[in-house]
This record gives structure tokens, sequence and C-alpha cells, in this order.
């Protein structure tokens, strides 16, 4: 986040306390939820993977809400909420909305529980945004490389994409049924990887698919997943492919062993 100087906030620091508008279950794994209110007025929808955090309760507890990070953090230390990133998947502007989808994961912490819970009509403070990815024009292809955690982010990258841009997906999900239809102008080759029980983090699919896949003549990579696969994916690209490294973008999505909780 955009830290605060001369006293003034800035937008990518603002709090705002918005309303929960819709919940839809999207694929078994994954739930999106609306967000709405005029607080959004100001909300500066600045491209691809543009990413909020959202203040979750601990389990069992109410969420705190306010205007300012002291209102939000008021409470005892034991009681303060937990900030949790996402991306913004899309933003509406004459609604005042903007959506984020979720992965409900199997452990139990503020951002699964608040994922599997909420409801139209709950509340929630957010912070943000933060500044978006853009894309290189360079890049012959584009390469996007993540696990479901990353599939938003993924998604709103090619859904704004010119027409005919060269890209290359990588997505490793849980099942087939997490595949997603994602309407795009963009010349896509998407990459489909089924773990088909193998728990999340401790598959090597994203990392074998994408180290031994012919990428094209200059390409560029966004990578978004456990830290473990960022960490090898970006050693292979700079380390043994001897890449500069603004050709690789890479972000430590979640730790195995450490779910963010």
């Amino acid at each position: 986040m955009t830290s605060t100087h001369s006293g003034t906030r800035s937008v990518q620091a603002r709090y705002r306390l918005l309303d929960v508008r819709a919940v839809e279950r999207i694929t078994p794994r994954m739930v999106r939820v609306t967000l709405g209110g005029e607080e959004l007025a100001d909300f500066t929808d600045k491209g691809t993977d543009q990413r909020i955090k959202l203040c979750l309760p601990e389990p069992g507890r109410p969420a705190p809400l306010g205007r300012t990070r002291a209102e939000v953090f008021a409470l005892p230390r034991e009681q303060q909420p937990r900030q949790r990133t996402y991306t913004v998947r899309h933003v509406d502007a004459h609604r005042r909305e903007l959506m984020v989808d979720l992965v409900l994961h199997d452990h139990i912490g503020p951002g699964a529980s608040w994922a599997a819970n909420v409801r139209p009509g709950d509340r929630i403070v957010t912070v943000g945004p933060s500044p978006s990815y853009q894309p290189s024009p360079e890049a012959n292809p584009l390469v996007l490389a993540g696990d479901e955690t990353a599939l938003p982010a993924i998604s709103a990258i090619v859904e704004q994409l010119p027409r005919a841009t060269p890209v290359r997906v990588f997505v490793e999900i849980a099942d087939g049924e997490e595949q997603q239809e994602i309407a795009t102008v963009a010349d896509v080759e998407w990459t489909w990887l089924h773990r088909d029980g193998i728990p999340a983090g401790r598959s090597s699919l994203l990392t074998e698919a994408v180290r031994t896949a012919e990428l094209g003549t200059h390409p560029h990579v966004w990578i978004g997943a456990e830290s473990d696969t960022v960490r090898e994916l970006r050693a292979h690209f700079q380390d043994v492919l001897g890449w500069q490294r603004r050709r690789v973008y890479a972000l430590a999505y979640w730790r195995r062993d450490r779910a963010e909780r």
C-alpha cells in the first residue's frame, strides 16, 4: 500500500465501508462476492490485476467496521481484523460496485471462514486499491501461470488485453469442475492442469508444465502461486535461462504448510 504523506490519505490507502450486494458460487470451490456503496465513487479502475485488502474478522467474531484505520483497529489486539489481499475481478463504476473472487479453502481462517459464510446484507471494510499490473507490449507471448488463487487475476488480465494479443495461460486447479470460461479478444491458449486429489501446494504440475513448454520468441511471464512454486519458476527463468528481471513478474500468493490465515 502507498504510505500516507503530510497527513493526507492517498486513494490507495483509502478505507471504505461497503455492503455485500451479491454472493455467487461460480465453481464448487470459488465464490464471487459483489461489494457496493457510494464510497466507491472515487475508486479508480486502473487496469489488470488491481488488488484490494479486506479487513476480515477472526472466525466467530463480528466484522470490525469503520472508515479509518483507527476505527477498524480500535478493538483489543486479539479481536482485530486480519487484512487479506484479493484481486478486483471487475469494477462497475456506474453501479458503484466491484467484484472479488475467493477460493474456498479447506483450512479455517479469517479468509476461508468469511468466504464460506458471507451473505448479501453483510458489511466489510476494504483498503485500496493497489497499483495494477501492466503487461509489457514487448511480450510475445505474454505467459500467465498460476494456481486457483491466481485465477481471478489471470482472468482479469486476459479480459482486458487488446485484440489478438498472443497469450499462453497455465492454471493448476483441483479438478475439471474448477475450469472457467473467460471471455477475451486476445489470442489465448489455455492449459488447465488438474491435481485430481493431490493437495494444493503438493503438486509439481504447474512448474513442470511451464518449464517444459515452448513459450515463443520473446515471452514475458506473470506468475502467481504458492511461494515454493513461484521461487522455482523465477529461478528457472532468471538463473537458468538468464532472462532479464523485467521479463518476470512473480507473486507468492500463499505458503504451503502455513496457509494464509
